[in-house]
Protein backbone atom coordinates (compact mmCIF):
# COMPACT_ATOMS: atom_id res chain seq x y z
CA UNK A 1 0.00 0.00 0.00
CA UNK A 2 2.34 2.46 0.56
CA UNK A 3 4.80 1.52 -2.06
CA UNK A 4 2.54 2.05 -4.75
CA UNK A 5 1.11 5.28 -3.18
CA UNK A 6 2.42 8.89 -4.12
CA UNK A 7 0.82 11.09 -1.48
CA UNK A 8 3.94 11.32 0.31
CA UNK A 9 5.02 13.70 -2.65
CA UNK A 10 2.44 16.64 -1.15
CA UNK A 11 5.01 17.33 1.49
CA UNK A 12 7.86 17.63 -0.15
CA UNK A 13 5.78 19.79 -2.92
CA UNK A 14 4.57 22.07 -0.27
CA UNK A 15 8.09 22.47 1.51
CA UNK A 16 9.87 23.36 -1.95
CA UNK A 17 6.87 25.75 -3.24
CA UNK A 18 6.88 26.99 0.35
CA UNK A 19 10.41 27.51 1.17
CA UNK A 20 13.40 26.84 -1.89
CA UNK A 21 10.93 28.01 -4.93
CA UNK A 22 10.75 32.04 -2.62
CA UNK A 23 14.54 31.39 -1.92
CA UNK A 24 15.17 31.21 -5.57
CA UNK A 25 13.63 34.37 -6.37
CA UNK A 26 15.25 35.98 -3.76
CA UNK A 27 18.81 34.47 -4.62
CA UNK A 28 18.14 36.02 -8.20
CA UNK A 29 16.49 39.48 -6.69
CA UNK A 30 19.52 39.33 -4.55
CA UNK A 31 22.49 38.33 -7.20
CA UNK A 32 23.62 35.63 -5.91
CA UNK A 33 26.18 34.95 -3.22
CA UNK A 34 28.74 36.55 -1.58
CA UNK A 35 30.65 33.91 -0.03
CA UNK A 36 33.69 36.23 1.63
CA UNK A 37 30.37 36.39 4.23
CA UNK A 38 31.50 33.05 5.58
CA UNK A 39 34.80 34.13 5.92
CA UNK A 40 34.04 37.62 7.37
CA UNK A 41 31.80 35.82 9.68
CA UNK A 42 33.56 32.62 10.64
CA UNK A 43 34.04 33.45 14.57
CA UNK A 44 30.29 34.02 14.70
CA UNK A 45 29.53 30.64 12.93
CA UNK A 46 32.28 28.94 15.38
CA UNK A 47 30.59 30.60 18.19
CA UNK A 48 27.08 29.34 16.77
CA UNK A 49 28.03 25.83 16.55
CA UNK A 50 29.47 25.68 19.46
CA UNK A 51 26.92 27.47 21.79
CA UNK A 52 24.17 25.04 20.23
CA UNK A 53 25.88 21.62 20.58
CA UNK A 54 26.39 22.81 24.89
CA UNK A 55 23.23 24.20 24.45
CA UNK A 56 21.68 20.77 23.22
CA UNK A 57 23.46 18.60 25.39
CA UNK A 58 22.14 20.18 28.84
CA UNK A 59 18.78 20.30 27.59
CA UNK A 60 18.96 16.27 27.19
CA UNK A 61 20.40 16.19 30.53
CA UNK A 62 17.19 18.33 31.47
CA UNK A 63 14.86 16.48 29.48
CA UNK A 64 15.80 12.74 29.76
CA UNK A 65 14.85 12.68 33.70
CA UNK A 66 11.79 14.26 32.80
CA UNK A 67 10.76 12.03 30.12
CA UNK A 68 11.21 9.22 32.32
CA UNK A 69 9.50 11.02 35.20
CA UNK A 70 6.66 11.45 33.08
CA UNK A 71 6.51 8.20 31.06
CA UNK A 72 7.74 5.53 33.39
CA UNK A 73 7.41 6.57 37.27
CA UNK A 74 3.43 5.85 38.96
CA UNK A 75 4.09 9.86 40.30
CA UNK A 76 0.16 11.29 41.26
CA UNK A 77 -1.77 11.75 38.28
CA UNK A 78 -2.38 15.58 38.84
CA UNK A 79 1.48 15.93 39.55
CA UNK A 80 2.01 14.95 36.88
CA UNK A 81 -0.27 16.84 34.61
CA UNK A 82 0.82 19.97 36.36
CA UNK A 83 4.52 18.77 35.20
CA UNK A 84 3.67 18.08 31.87
CA UNK A 85 1.67 21.51 31.83
CA UNK A 86 4.33 23.68 32.72
CA UNK A 87 7.19 21.64 31.04
CA UNK A 88 4.85 22.53 27.92
CA UNK A 89 4.93 26.43 28.02
CA UNK A 90 8.61 27.58 27.73
CA UNK A 91 9.07 25.95 23.97
CA UNK A 92 6.32 28.12 22.37
CA UNK A 93 6.99 31.25 24.55
CA UNK A 94 8.14 34.39 22.51
CA UNK A 95 11.16 36.02 23.21
CA UNK A 96 9.75 39.51 25.08
CA UNK A 97 7.36 36.88 27.04
CA UNK A 98 10.56 35.06 28.25
CA UNK A 99 12.72 38.06 28.98
CA UNK A 100 9.81 39.68 30.95
CA UNK A 101 10.08 35.77 33.81
CA UNK A 102 14.38 35.83 32.73
CA UNK A 103 14.53 39.73 34.14
CA UNK A 104 12.50 39.09 37.29
CA UNK A 105 14.44 36.10 38.26
CA UNK A 106 17.62 36.38 37.39
CA UNK A 107 17.79 40.56 37.32
CA UNK A 108 19.70 42.48 39.88
CA UNK A 109 17.27 41.73 42.42
CA UNK A 110 15.75 38.53 41.12
CA UNK A 111 14.94 35.90 43.98
CA UNK A 112 17.54 33.46 42.18
CA UNK A 113 20.24 35.73 42.32
CA UNK A 114 19.60 36.67 45.93
CA UNK A 115 19.21 32.75 46.59
CA UNK A 116 22.55 32.47 44.51
CA UNK A 117 24.09 35.54 46.55
CA UNK A 118 23.37 33.05 49.76
CA UNK A 119 25.45 30.33 48.44
CA UNK A 120 28.76 32.85 47.98
CA UNK A 121 27.72 33.08 43.98
CA UNK A 122 28.31 37.01 43.89
CA UNK A 123 28.93 37.02 39.54
CA UNK A 124 25.64 38.22 37.05
CA UNK A 125 23.97 35.55 35.13
CA UNK A 126 22.13 37.90 32.91
CA UNK A 127 24.28 39.00 29.27
CA UNK A 128 26.62 35.64 29.51
CA UNK A 129 26.93 32.47 27.95
CA UNK A 130 25.46 30.82 30.55
CA UNK A 131 22.07 32.87 30.13
CA UNK A 132 22.22 32.22 26.32
CA UNK A 133 22.86 28.24 28.06
CA UNK A 134 19.92 28.52 30.71
CA UNK A 135 17.61 30.36 28.07
CA UNK A 136 17.84 27.61 25.59
CA UNK A 137 17.69 24.95 27.98
CA UNK A 138 14.17 26.53 29.63
CA UNK A 139 12.98 26.73 26.05
CA UNK A 140 13.75 23.32 24.60
CA UNK A 141 13.99 21.52 27.34
CA UNK A 142 9.95 20.66 26.25
CA UNK A 143 10.67 18.83 23.64
CA UNK A 144 12.69 15.57 25.42
CA UNK A 145 9.72 15.18 27.80
CA UNK A 146 7.42 15.16 25.00
CA UNK A 147 9.08 13.34 22.28
CA UNK A 148 10.76 10.92 24.33
CA UNK A 149 8.52 10.56 26.63
CA UNK A 150 5.55 9.74 24.24
CA UNK A 151 8.26 7.08 22.77
CA UNK A 152 9.41 5.60 26.62
CA UNK A 153 5.21 5.59 27.60
CA UNK A 154 4.75 2.66 24.69
CA UNK A 155 7.80 0.37 25.59
CA UNK A 156 5.81 -3.01 25.82
CA UNK A 157 6.76 -3.73 29.80
CA UNK A 158 6.16 -7.75 28.76
CA UNK A 159 10.04 -7.58 27.24
CA UNK A 160 11.03 -5.86 30.35
CA UNK A 161 9.34 -8.26 32.90
CA UNK A 162 11.04 -10.85 30.75
CA UNK A 163 13.96 -9.26 30.80
CA UNK A 164 14.11 -9.46 35.04
CA UNK A 165 12.99 -13.42 35.12
CA UNK A 166 16.44 -13.75 33.01
CA UNK A 167 18.05 -12.35 35.86
CA UNK A 168 18.20 -8.46 34.40
CA UNK A 169 18.22 -5.91 36.44
CA UNK A 170 16.95 -2.33 35.49
CA UNK A 171 19.99 -1.05 35.03
CA UNK A 172 20.81 -3.87 32.13
CA UNK A 173 17.46 -3.46 31.15
CA UNK A 174 18.00 0.32 30.42
CA UNK A 175 21.35 -0.01 29.01
CA UNK A 176 20.24 -3.11 26.24
CA UNK A 177 16.62 -3.10 25.84
CA UNK A 178 15.20 1.24 27.20
CA UNK A 179 18.23 2.64 25.25
CA UNK A 180 18.21 0.98 21.93
CA UNK A 181 14.66 1.29 21.62
CA UNK A 182 14.64 5.09 22.52
CA UNK A 183 17.54 6.29 20.97
CA UNK A 184 15.92 7.27 17.82
CA UNK A 185 13.81 9.62 19.55
CA UNK A 186 16.30 10.47 21.87
CA UNK A 187 18.19 11.48 19.09
CA UNK A 188 15.35 13.64 17.21
CA UNK A 189 14.56 15.27 20.15
CA UNK A 190 18.24 16.31 20.28
CA UNK A 191 18.50 17.15 16.84
CA UNK A 192 15.31 19.38 16.66
CA UNK A 193 16.90 21.05 20.05
CA UNK A 194 20.25 21.69 17.94
CA UNK A 195 18.12 23.43 15.27
CA UNK A 196 16.62 25.60 17.50
CA UNK A 197 19.32 26.35 19.35
CA UNK A 198 21.38 27.15 16.31
CA UNK A 199 19.06 29.27 14.71
CA UNK A 200 18.70 30.96 18.21
CA UNK A 201 17.50 34.78 17.73
CA UNK A 202 15.41 36.37 20.80
CA UNK A 203 17.56 34.29 23.35
CA UNK A 204 20.69 35.37 22.28
CA UNK A 205 19.62 38.82 21.82
CA UNK A 206 18.02 39.05 25.43
CA UNK A 207 19.80 37.13 27.55
CA UNK A 208 23.48 37.36 25.70
CA UNK A 209 23.27 41.34 25.17
CA UNK A 210 25.11 42.84 21.86
CA UNK A 211 28.25 40.92 23.20
CA UNK A 212 27.06 37.43 21.40
CA UNK A 213 25.40 37.02 17.88
CA UNK A 214 24.88 33.60 16.12
CA UNK A 215 24.21 33.49 12.27
CA UNK A 216 20.33 34.19 12.84
CA UNK A 217 21.53 37.50 14.37
CA UNK A 218 23.50 38.10 11.45
CA UNK A 219 21.13 37.52 8.85
CA UNK A 220 18.32 39.93 10.85
CA UNK A 221 21.54 42.45 10.67
CA UNK A 222 22.43 42.13 6.85
CA UNK A 223 18.61 41.76 5.90
CA UNK A 224 16.89 44.41 8.16
CA UNK A 225 19.54 47.15 8.88
CA UNK A 226 22.40 46.35 6.62
CA UNK A 227 19.82 45.87 3.70
CA UNK A 228 23.23 43.44 2.35
CA UNK A 229 20.78 40.51 1.29
CA UNK A 230 23.50 38.81 -1.20
CA UNK A 231 26.03 38.25 2.88
CA UNK A 232 22.39 37.55 4.15
CA UNK A 233 21.14 34.50 1.69
CA UNK A 234 24.76 33.30 1.61
CA UNK A 235 24.49 32.56 5.73
CA UNK A 236 21.46 31.44 5.07
CA UNK A 237 22.55 28.55 2.46
CA UNK A 238 25.46 27.84 4.93
CA UNK A 239 22.99 27.69 7.54
CA UNK A 240 20.54 25.41 5.25
CA UNK A 241 23.43 23.23 4.32
CA UNK A 242 25.29 22.56 7.56
CA UNK A 243 21.81 21.67 9.76
CA UNK A 244 21.30 19.23 6.69
CA UNK A 245 24.58 17.47 7.25
CA UNK A 246 23.90 17.29 10.87
CA UNK A 247 20.21 15.77 10.14
CA UNK A 248 22.39 13.33 8.29
CA UNK A 249 24.28 12.25 10.66
CA UNK A 250 21.84 11.62 13.73
CA UNK A 251 18.86 9.77 11.63
CA UNK A 252 19.41 6.20 12.45
CA UNK A 253 17.58 2.94 12.20
CA UNK A 254 14.32 2.96 14.20
CA UNK A 255 12.81 0.07 16.12
CA UNK A 256 8.98 0.08 16.35
CA UNK A 257 8.03 -3.85 17.25
CA UNK A 258 8.19 -3.11 21.01
CA UNK A 259 7.15 0.29 21.02
CA UNK A 260 3.19 -0.74 20.86
CA UNK A 261 2.49 -1.77 25.09
CA UNK A 262 1.36 -0.35 28.07
CA UNK A 263 4.74 1.15 29.30
CA UNK A 264 6.32 -0.63 33.39
CA UNK A 265 5.44 1.86 35.96
CA UNK A 266 7.98 2.25 38.50
CA UNK A 267 8.16 3.59 41.92
CA UNK A 268 9.32 7.67 42.56
CA UNK A 269 12.75 7.83 43.08
CA UNK A 270 14.20 9.75 45.38
CA UNK A 271 16.20 11.74 42.79
CA UNK A 272 13.35 13.04 41.21
CA UNK A 273 12.32 15.30 44.25
CA UNK A 274 16.00 16.77 43.36
CA UNK A 275 14.88 17.09 39.60
CA UNK A 276 11.88 19.01 40.68
CA UNK A 277 13.79 21.58 42.72
CA UNK A 278 16.16 22.08 40.18
CA UNK A 279 13.65 22.29 37.55
CA UNK A 280 11.41 24.77 39.79
CA UNK A 281 14.40 26.83 40.77
CA UNK A 282 15.65 27.35 37.22
CA UNK A 283 12.86 26.65 34.80
CA UNK A 284 9.75 27.18 36.73
CA UNK A 285 10.58 30.63 38.79
CA UNK A 286 11.12 32.20 35.51
CA UNK A 287 7.77 31.12 33.80
CA UNK A 288 5.78 31.83 37.08
CA UNK A 289 7.32 35.03 37.21
CA UNK A 290 6.03 35.63 33.57
CA UNK A 291 2.31 34.18 34.20
CA UNK A 292 1.97 36.05 36.90
CA UNK A 293 3.70 39.38 35.81
CA UNK A 294 0.40 41.16 34.87
CA UNK A 295 -0.57 41.25 38.57
CA UNK A 296 3.11 42.34 39.61
CA UNK A 297 1.93 46.21 40.20
CA UNK A 298 4.96 48.78 38.39
CA UNK A 299 5.59 50.32 41.91
CA UNK A 300 5.25 47.43 43.91
CA UNK A 301 2.80 44.87 45.13
CA UNK A 302 0.07 42.67 43.98
CA UNK A 303 -3.02 43.91 42.02
CA UNK A 304 -5.15 44.28 39.05
CA UNK A 305 -3.66 47.65 38.35
CA UNK A 306 -1.69 46.91 35.43
CA UNK A 307 -4.87 45.12 33.32
CA UNK A 308 -6.77 48.28 34.41
CA UNK A 309 -4.16 50.31 32.58
CA UNK A 310 -4.69 48.05 29.84
CA UNK A 311 -8.68 48.38 29.43
CA UNK A 312 -8.33 52.03 29.71
CA UNK A 313 -5.42 51.84 27.11
CA UNK A 314 -5.91 53.29 23.73
CA UNK A 315 -3.85 50.46 22.40
CA UNK A 316 -4.68 51.02 18.29
CA UNK A 317 -1.99 54.04 19.03
CA UNK A 318 0.85 51.63 19.90
CA UNK A 319 0.25 48.34 17.87
CA UNK A 320 -1.42 50.25 14.73
CA UNK A 321 -4.93 48.50 15.35
CA UNK A 322 -7.72 47.54 17.53
CA UNK A 323 -7.39 45.17 20.07
CA UNK A 324 -9.98 42.80 18.93
CA UNK A 325 -7.95 42.74 15.30
CA UNK A 326 -5.28 41.77 17.27
CA UNK A 327 -7.12 39.06 18.96
CA UNK A 328 -8.81 37.86 15.65
CA UNK A 329 -5.82 37.72 13.62
CA UNK A 330 -3.51 35.95 16.58
CA UNK A 331 -6.20 33.19 16.72
CA UNK A 332 -7.35 32.82 13.38
CA UNK A 333 -3.46 32.54 10.94
CA UNK A 334 -2.59 30.19 13.76
CA UNK A 335 -5.49 27.95 13.99
CA UNK A 336 -5.82 27.76 9.85
CA UNK A 337 -1.57 27.07 9.77
CA UNK A 338 -1.79 24.54 12.54
CA UNK A 339 -4.57 22.58 10.29
CA UNK A 340 -2.48 22.54 7.36
CA UNK A 341 0.63 21.79 8.91
CA UNK A 342 -0.86 18.86 10.75
CA UNK A 343 -2.27 17.75 7.26
CA UNK A 344 1.49 18.04 5.90
CA UNK A 345 3.02 16.44 8.74
CA UNK A 346 0.37 13.65 8.80
CA UNK A 347 1.52 12.28 5.36
CA UNK A 348 5.16 12.67 5.73
CA UNK A 349 5.55 11.41 9.05
CA UNK A 350 3.61 8.27 8.05
CA UNK A 351 5.58 7.84 5.01
CA UNK A 352 9.01 8.58 7.13
CA UNK A 353 8.21 5.63 9.96
CA UNK A 354 7.13 3.40 7.28
CA UNK A 355 10.73 4.05 5.13
CA UNK A 356 10.79 6.84 3.25
CA UNK A 357 13.66 9.18 3.65
CA UNK A 358 11.49 12.33 4.21
CA UNK A 359 13.70 13.73 7.45
CA UNK A 360 15.87 16.07 5.74
CA UNK A 361 13.50 17.59 4.09
CA UNK A 362 11.40 18.28 6.90
CA UNK A 363 13.72 19.40 8.94
CA UNK A 364 14.01 22.09 6.70
CA UNK A 365 11.89 24.90 7.91
CA UNK A 366 13.92 25.44 10.85
CA UNK A 367 16.64 25.55 9.24
CA UNK A 368 16.51 28.54 7.46
CA UNK A 369 15.83 31.73 9.35
CA UNK A 370 11.93 33.05 9.31
CA UNK A 371 13.27 36.66 8.08
CA UNK A 372 14.53 35.31 5.57
CA UNK A 373 11.62 33.26 4.60
CA UNK A 374 9.20 36.17 5.19
CA UNK A 375 11.48 38.76 3.21
CA UNK A 376 11.24 36.49 0.34
CA UNK A 377 7.51 36.24 0.76
CA UNK A 378 7.74 40.02 0.72
CA UNK A 379 9.36 40.13 -2.03
CA UNK A 380 6.80 38.19 -3.95
CA UNK A 381 4.38 40.58 -2.83
CA UNK A 382 2.02 37.92 -0.94
CA UNK A 383 -0.44 39.42 1.03
CA UNK A 384 0.40 39.25 5.14
CA UNK A 385 -2.34 37.44 5.92
CA UNK A 386 -1.58 34.28 3.31
CA UNK A 387 2.46 35.00 3.62
CA UNK A 388 1.74 34.37 7.33
CA UNK A 389 -0.55 31.22 7.54
CA UNK A 390 2.32 29.78 4.89
CA UNK A 391 5.44 31.12 7.57
CA UNK A 392 3.51 29.62 10.72
CA UNK A 393 2.44 25.92 9.33
CA UNK A 394 5.95 25.65 8.16
CA UNK A 395 8.54 27.00 10.95
CA UNK A 396 5.82 24.53 12.93
CA UNK A 397 6.36 21.56 10.49
CA UNK A 398 9.63 20.18 12.25
CA UNK A 399 7.79 20.00 15.72
CA UNK A 400 4.67 18.25 14.83
CA UNK A 401 6.44 16.23 12.71
CA UNK A 402 8.80 14.92 15.25
CA UNK A 403 5.89 14.29 17.37
CA UNK A 404 3.22 12.46 15.10
CA UNK A 405 6.33 10.04 14.05
CA UNK A 406 6.54 8.87 17.06
CA UNK A 407 3.14 8.46 17.31
CA UNK A 408 2.73 6.53 13.98
CA UNK A 409 5.98 4.20 15.44
CA UNK A 410 3.71 3.42 18.21
CA UNK A 411 1.50 1.91 16.02
CA UNK A 412 0.83 -2.18 15.99
CA UNK A 413 1.02 -3.18 12.24
CA UNK A 414 -0.29 -6.42 13.40
CA UNK A 415 -3.84 -4.49 13.76
CA UNK A 416 -3.27 -2.80 10.44
CA UNK A 417 -3.14 -6.14 8.97
CA UNK A 418 -5.74 -7.49 10.41
CA UNK A 419 -8.24 -4.91 9.24
CA UNK A 420 -6.75 -5.05 5.63
CA UNK A 421 -7.52 -8.40 5.54
CA UNK A 422 -11.10 -7.99 6.98
CA UNK A 423 -11.58 -5.31 3.81
CA UNK A 424 -10.97 -2.14 5.47
CA UNK A 425 -9.48 0.46 2.57
CA UNK A 426 -7.39 3.37 3.35
CA UNK A 427 -10.34 5.68 4.53
CA UNK A 428 -11.84 3.34 6.89
CA UNK A 429 -8.03 2.08 7.77
CA UNK A 430 -7.04 5.94 8.87
CA UNK A 431 -10.40 7.37 10.26
CA UNK A 432 -10.81 3.99 12.11
CA UNK A 433 -7.93 2.37 13.48
CA UNK A 434 -4.75 4.93 12.56
CA UNK A 435 -6.01 8.67 13.35
CA UNK A 436 -7.85 7.62 16.70
CA UNK A 437 -4.73 5.38 17.98
CA UNK A 438 -2.85 8.24 17.37
CA UNK A 439 -5.36 11.33 18.51
CA UNK A 440 -3.72 11.94 21.59
CA UNK A 441 -0.49 12.86 19.52
CA UNK A 442 -2.41 14.90 16.80
CA UNK A 443 -4.00 17.00 19.75
CA UNK A 444 -0.71 17.69 21.41
CA UNK A 445 0.78 18.47 17.69
CA UNK A 446 -2.24 20.85 17.46
CA UNK A 447 -1.80 22.84 20.48
CA UNK A 448 2.00 22.76 19.52
CA UNK A 449 1.84 24.26 16.34
CA UNK A 450 -1.41 26.74 17.52
CA UNK A 451 0.81 28.38 20.19
CA UNK A 452 4.26 28.76 18.02
CA UNK A 453 1.99 30.40 15.98
CA UNK A 454 0.68 32.64 18.58
CA UNK A 455 4.06 33.18 19.98
CA UNK A 456 6.32 33.79 16.60
CA UNK A 457 7.84 37.35 16.74
CA UNK A 458 10.71 37.66 14.19
CA UNK A 459 8.69 37.13 10.60
CA UNK A 460 5.60 38.38 12.02
CA UNK A 461 6.98 41.71 12.76
CA UNK A 462 8.64 41.64 9.21
CA UNK A 463 5.42 40.55 7.19
CA UNK A 464 2.99 42.02 9.25
CA UNK A 465 0.71 45.52 7.87
CA UNK A 466 -2.30 46.85 9.56
CA UNK A 467 -4.44 45.84 10.64
CA UNK A 468 -2.93 42.75 11.77
CA UNK A 469 -1.33 42.03 14.76
CA UNK A 470 -0.74 39.27 17.36
CA UNK A 471 0.21 38.79 20.81
CA UNK A 472 4.00 38.58 20.32
CA UNK A 473 3.71 41.93 18.09
CA UNK A 474 1.56 43.82 20.53
CA UNK A 475 3.62 43.13 23.75
CA UNK A 476 6.65 44.10 21.64
CA UNK A 477 5.36 47.62 20.79
CA UNK A 478 3.81 48.06 23.79
CA UNK A 479 7.54 47.18 25.63
CA UNK A 480 9.18 49.48 23.16
CA UNK A 481 6.47 52.36 23.83
CA UNK A 482 7.56 52.10 27.51
CA UNK A 483 3.89 50.81 28.24
CA UNK A 484 5.44 48.12 30.72
CA UNK A 485 2.80 47.27 32.75
CA UNK A 486 0.46 47.34 30.62
CA UNK A 487 2.80 44.60 27.97
CA UNK A 488 2.79 43.11 31.43
CA UNK A 489 -0.51 42.17 31.74
CA UNK A 490 -1.02 41.63 27.91
CA UNK A 491 1.78 38.81 28.37
CA UNK A 492 -0.03 37.63 31.74
CA UNK A 493 -3.12 37.39 29.13
CA UNK A 494 -1.43 35.40 26.45
CA UNK A 495 0.31 32.71 28.73
CA UNK A 496 -2.93 32.23 30.66
CA UNK A 497 -4.42 31.53 27.00
CA UNK A 498 -1.59 28.74 26.52
CA UNK A 499 -1.96 27.29 29.94
CA UNK A 500 -5.47 26.33 28.95
CA UNK A 501 -4.77 25.09 25.63
CA UNK A 502 -2.26 22.76 27.54
CA UNK A 503 -4.89 22.06 30.04
CA UNK A 504 -6.98 20.95 27.64
CA UNK A 505 -4.55 18.33 26.59
CA UNK A 506 -4.03 17.13 30.30
CA UNK A 507 -7.95 16.90 30.73
CA UNK A 508 -8.48 14.48 27.27
CA UNK A 509 -5.86 12.46 28.37
CA UNK A 510 -6.51 11.68 31.83
CA UNK A 511 -10.01 11.30 30.90
CA UNK A 512 -8.89 8.69 28.23
CA UNK A 513 -7.14 6.32 30.72
CA UNK A 514 -9.87 6.23 33.62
Amino acid sequence: MVKNSYWWLIPIIYIIGGILFPLVFLFIFAGGFDFSAIVENKNLIFFTIKQALVSSFFTMLLGLPGAYIVARTNLNNFLKSCFRIMSSIPFILPGVTMSIGFLFAFGKNGLITKLLGLLGFKGQILYTFAAIILGHVFYNFPLFIRIVGETWEKIDSTILEASKVDGSNKYKSFIYIELPLLLPSILKAFLLTYVYTFTSFAVVLILGGIRYSTIEVAIYMYTKILFDFKSALTLALFQILFISLVSYFLNIKHFEDFLSGVSLKEKFPIWGYLYFGFSILFVFVPLTYSILSGFLNYGGGFGIDNFKRLLNLNIEQYINTSFFNMLFFSFVIPLIASLISIIITSIASYYSSRGKKLDYLIILPAAISPVTIAFSYVILRITPFFALVFIYSLISIPIVFGILESGWRTLNPEIEQAAILEGANRLILNLKIRFPMIKFHILTTFVYSLTIGLGEMSATITVSEPPISTFSIAIYRLLSSRRIPEARALNTIYTFVVIILFSLIEYLRSKEKK
